[in-house]
Order: C-alpha cells, then sequence, then structure tokens
C-alpha cells in the first residue's frame, strides 16, 4: 500500500511540474497558447507524456526507497544519545521512540514539502546496530556518518 502511496504522490508531483513548466513558457510567449502549438500531435501527446510519467512513477518508489543496514556496536542506553545528535547534525528531529526503536523526520517542512511528506527514516534494533527503512540517498549518508561516529578503534 505504501508503494502504491509513494508511485502516486510522485505521479502528480512530476505532473504538477510538467503543468507549470509550459503554463510559464506559455504565459512567457516562447511556445503557443494552444495544445496543437505546444506538441507536434497535440492532445495525443499529452497522452504519451503521462504516460511515461506514470512507468517513471512506478519504478521509482522501488529505487528510491529502501533498506540498509548500520553496524552501531553498543548497548541501546549508550548509543541513543548519539544516534539522535548525528540525526539531529543531518537536519532530522525524533518523532517516536518505541522501545530500541526510532523514527526521524525532516525538521524543516520546506524540505518536507519538497520531498512530498515522504522523509521519515526507521531505525529498528537488529542484534549488530539498526535497519534503518527511508529514502536511499539520506540512508547512505546517514549509516555512513553512524558507522564512523561508533566505530571501534
Amino acid at each position: 500500500m505504501k508503494y502504491l502511496i509513494r508511485a502516486i504522490k510522485y505521479f502528480a508531483y512530476l505532473a504538477i511540474f510538467l503543468f507549470l513548466v509550459i503554463f510559464l513558457l506559455s504565459v512567457s510567449g516562447i511556445v503557443g497558447s494552444s495544445l496543437d502549438d505546444i506538441f507536434r500531435d497535440g492532445l495525443q501527446s499529452v497522452w504519451k507524456i503521462l504516460g511515461i510519467m506514470a512507468v517513471f512513477a512506478i519504478i521509482y518508489p522501488r529505487l528510491g526507497f529502501g533498506t540498509r543496514n548500520a553496524l552501531v556496536p553498543g548497548a541501546y542506553e549508550e548509543i541513543r544519545g548519539g544516534v539522535v545528535d548525528v540525526m539531529h547534525d543531518r537536519g532530522y528531529v525524533l518523532e517516536d521512540e518505541d522501545g530500541e526503536n526510532l523514527k526521524f523526520r525532516l525538521r524543516s517542512p520546506v524540505m518536507r514539502l519538497f520531498r512530498m511528506l515522504e522523509d521519515r527514516i526507521t531505525f529498528t534494533r537488529t542484534a549488530t546496530g539498526f535497519e534503518l527503512e527511508g529514502p536511499t540517498k539520506d540512508m547512505v549518508r546517514i549509516v555512513s556518518a553512524l558507522e564512523y561516529r561508533f566505530r571501534q578503534e
């Protein structure tokens, strides 16, 4: 279900972005004002573009979100503060804590909006550290920062 919601959000985001670009080009006089002036095949081109955007929207959640493991040695009570500090340095704030599992959200409402409110990173405690779930590009940086901070000499 989460996958479908992310795909729909991404499709809407792409459609709004495309509409705004075409609107700005039309208002500024760079392109004509009718669909036949803007696109070679008129309305038929719009359907093709929407189909391509739908394919991208279906693929994106598979590539843009995932899980990573972070090797963070130590007892939870000893490492919790360091984990929260690392996330704070990355612009995240603790949203929820359930036992030894943590959920973080971006602190900036503007950044949250740009990410379509899909900014949550979930830390699930494992025997060797944490399993992180969330946006792939953020998790790679966060896992690296966590492992650097907690590595044993």
